[in-house]
């Protein structure tokens, strides 16, 4: 009984250990664009990636909801990860609700 909770407690040990690294890998995954349009977006991959242009972007779009009724991240893209295809007029929409 001791062994078998003891492989258990080294099993669990690993398995959190591998789904951490797994998480902080993601995390600083680069950014799928070379050329980006706008600045937030270039800067955001620039410091930190994928995660941080996605934290940005969110944050964008949160700040910007009272501009725009029913803004969300379908309104300028046409596909998200990993590329975010901007739809015909995504960048215009972004543009004109102030981003640069």
């Amino acid at each position: 009984m001791k062994t078998s909770y003891w492989l258990s407690i080294i099993a669990a040990a690993v398995l959190a250990t591998g789904a951490a690294s797994f998480r902080s890998a993601r995390a600083g995954e680069p950014c799928a664009r070379t050329k980006f349009e706008t600045k937030l977006v270039a800067d955001a991959c620039a410091a930190g990636g994928l995660a941080k242009a996605k934290d940005v972007m969110k944050k964008w779009v949160k700040d910007n909801k009272s501009k725009q009724s029913g803004l969300e991240c379908a309104s300028c893209h046409s596909k998200m990860a990993p590329t975010y295809d901007l739809k015909p007029g995504g960048l215009e929409t972004y543009r004109k609700l102030g981003g640069h």
